[in-house]
């Protein structure tokens, strides 16, 4: 079972998904420790398609639970491709001050969650991403990309 629903390319859709998280995690008996990285995760995402995105289109997310855990995707219609699993790496070790602004939050989404796949459909110029979080500890490195249809 999952559970999908469109949210137009604007900030203050935040609320409506993270509503739209809780009762999906609730009807599908997903734990709710799980929640607070999957949102913090998705708001990064989301907030990054409103910021840096061309498309129109509503962006759609679905929540399917999984064995012992949630697996969500990020769909983004009239996308430019952006591999997220390919961000530029972020030197934590710097002093605020001395970092160039940004990145921080793609940085932080593959050491909240188990795994982030990356697809990308260049005819229908459509991104995926899935996330997958579960009780047990994150995989390190657990990132990939991979060529799909939306």
């Amino acid at each position: 079972m999952s559970e999908r629903a469109s949210f137009a390319r604007r900030i203050d859709v935040l609320a409506e998904i993270f509503a739209f998280t809780a009762a999906a995690f609730a009807r599908q008996g997903v734990s709710a420790a799980l929640l607070a990285d999957v949102d913090f995760a998705l708001e990064e995402l989301f907030t990054n398609i409103v910021k840096y995105g061309r498309g129109k289109a509503p962006v759609s997310i679905e929540i399917a639970a999984i064995a012992d855990g949630v697996e969500v995707t990020l769909t983004e219609p009239e996308a430019d491709r952006f591999d997220v699993t390919k961000a530029p790496p972020v030197d934590i070790t710097l002093p605020a001050v001395q970092r160039r602004p940004g990145g921080l939050g793609l940085h932080l989404i593959p050491r909240l969650v188990d795994s982030v796949q990356y697809g990308y459909s260049e005819g229908e110029r459509c991104s995926r991403i899935v996330l997958r979080k579960t009780s047990a500890a994150p995989s390190p490195g657990a990132a990939g990309n991979r060529e799909e249809r939306c």
